[in-house]
C-alpha cells in the first residue's frame, strides 16, 4: 500500500470545514452512461512536482518543499460525467455516423485495422487520439471535455482524497502497471465518491486545458494510465498519479500527440 496523505500541506482546521459541499438537489435523471455530479463549495487544490511552464497559473501561490501548490475556494456547478472513458465502440460510432477525418492523421486510431479497433477491445478506452479527434467526438454528443476543476472534483469529491476510493493507493480498484489497458469499468470497487469509474489508471485522460507558456504548448493530463515508466525524470508522469496531481503533457504536433496510454471522457452540464 502507498500511503499519500503524508503529502498534503498542512492547512488550519477551518480549511477542513470548507470541504462541505452544500449539494443541489436535482430531479434530473443523468443521461444514459452518465453519472450526475452535484454542485457546492470546493476547496480546489493541487500540488505541482515542477513550476515549469506554470508561472502564470490562475491559482499558483508558491513552494511547499520541493512541490508548488495552487488552491483556490470556488463554486461548481451540477454537471454529469462520463461514467466511463469513452470506449473504441463509441468513438467508432460517432466515425460511421460522422466521417470523421482529422487534419492531420498521423498515427490517428493507430492500434486499429481496416477500420476498426482491435477484435475483443470494444470496451476498452479509445486511444491515439488527441484533443481536436476528442472535441470533435463531444460536439457530435452534445457534450464537452471537462476543465481541470470539473475533472478533479469528480474524481475527488469533498474531502481533498488523494485517489477516487480514498487515501491509500490500492492496485486491485485500477489498471497500474500492466501490459495495457482494460475495458472500462472493470474495477467497480475504485469508483470515485459521485460513481465514476477508472479516473484512476488505465488512460490519462485529457482535459479542456490547452495552454502555452511562451516556449511550449501544452495540456494537462488526470488520472494516470496503465504504464508506469521507470528509469528517468524526463518520462511523461504515467502509473500511480493522484487526483491532486496535474501532468503536463507538450504538444508536438498531433502525429507525437496520439498515445496509446491517453483518452477521454465527457461532460454535460446539468440544467
Amino acid at each position: 500500500m502507498l500511503l499519500l496523505s503524508k503529502l498534503r500541506i498542512k492547512t488550519p482546521l477551518s480549511v477542513f470545514f470548507a470541504f462541505v459541499v452544500y449539494s443541489t438537489v436535482l430531479g434530473e435523471t443523468p443521461p444514459e452512461g452518465m453519472v450526475l455530479v452535484t454542485g457546492g463549495h470546493y476547496h480546489y487544490k493541487q500540488i505541482n512536482r515542477w513550476r515549469e511552464g506554470l508561472e502564470n497559473h490562475k491559482y499558483l501561490e508558491g513552494p511547499v518543499g520541493d512541490a508548488y501548490v495552487e488552491e483556490a475556494f470556488v463554486q461548481m456547478p451540477s454537471y454529469f460525467i462520463d461514467k466511463t472513458e469513452v470506449t473504441n465502440a463509441q468513438y467508432k460510432e460517432f466515425m460511421d455516423t460522422t466521417g470523421y477525418k482529422p487534419k492531420w492523421p498521423k498515427n490517428f486510431l493507430k492500434d486499429w485495422k481496416e477500420g476498426t479497433y482491435p477484435k475483443g477491445e470494444a470496451n476498452h478506452p479509445v486511444c491515439y487520439i488527441d484533443l481536436n479527434d476528442a472535441k470533435a467526438y463531444a460536439e457530435w454528443a452534445g457534450k464537452e471535455i471537462p476543465s481541470e476543476e470539473k475533472w478533479q472534483y469528480a474524481a475527488q469529491g469533498t474531502d481533498g482524497r488523494a485517489f477516487p476510493w480514498g487515501d491509500r493507493w490500492d492496485n486491485k480498484k485500477a489498471n497500474v502497471n500492466s501490459s495495457g489497458t482494460t475495458a472500462v469499468g472493470s474495477f467497480p470497487e475504485g469508483a470515485s465518491p459521485f460513481g465514476a469509474l477508472d479516473m484512476a489508471g488505465n488512460v490519462c485522460e485529457m482535459t479542456d486545458s490547452y495552454e502555452e507558456d511562451l516556449w511550449h504548448r501544452f495540456m494537462i493530463l488526470r488520472g494516470g494510465s496503465w504504464f508506469q515508466s521507470h528509469g528517468s525524470i524526463w518520462y511523461v508522469q504515467n502509473g500511480i498519479v493522484p487526483n491532486f496531481q496535474r501532468v503536463k503533457y507538450w504538444l508536438i504536433n498531433p502525429g507525437f500527440n496520439r498515445s496509446a496510454t491517453i483518452g477521454f471522457r465527457c461532460i454535460k452540464m446539468a440544467d
